[in-house]
């Protein structure tokens, strides 16, 4: 069964990133196809953890790689103390179907580390069906 929204979670040194993707309905001008994500991100150590950056990539079905950093997240570095979420959330675009897949630099107390993101399939909608 196809849906058009998937979700995942994961957990690394108890920061827990709960991801979100929705296959948008939105038109891309160029043609790709375009999916919506969101990401939270929860505190569930006993330290604070400061979130430091971002890297998506979109790579498509040739294994073409297409790589985004972000520094900070919307202009902030979001300081996380125990118990406390962040959400972001953004889209990215394909001409097919592709994975996304990344990660995010986080310092947890005194400790810089890279956590992965959850990895999604982007399913093309090829047939242009719309979703509800």
């Amino acid at each position: 069964m196809y849906s058009a929204v998937q979700y995942d979670e994961c957990v690394d040194d108890d920061v827990i990133v709960s991801a979100y993707l929705q296959l948008s309905n939105e038109p891309v001008s160029d043609g790709s196809f375009c999916w919506d994500y969101s990401f939270r991100f929860e505190n569930a150590s006993d330290s604070n953890v400061i979130l430091l950056s971002k890297n998506l990539s979109v790579i498509d079905a040739s294994g073409k790689i297409t790589s985004v950093n972000y520094e900070g997240f919307r202009g902030q570095l979001p300081q996380l103390v125990p118990g406390d979420d962040f959400e972001d959330d953004g889209y990215v675009t394909a001409k097919s179907s592709a994975l996304l897949k990344g990660s995010c630099k986080v310092q947890i107390g005194d400790k810089i580390k890279n956590i992965e993101l959850p990895v999604f399939s982007l399913i093309a909608n090829d047939n242009k069906r719309v979703f509800n």
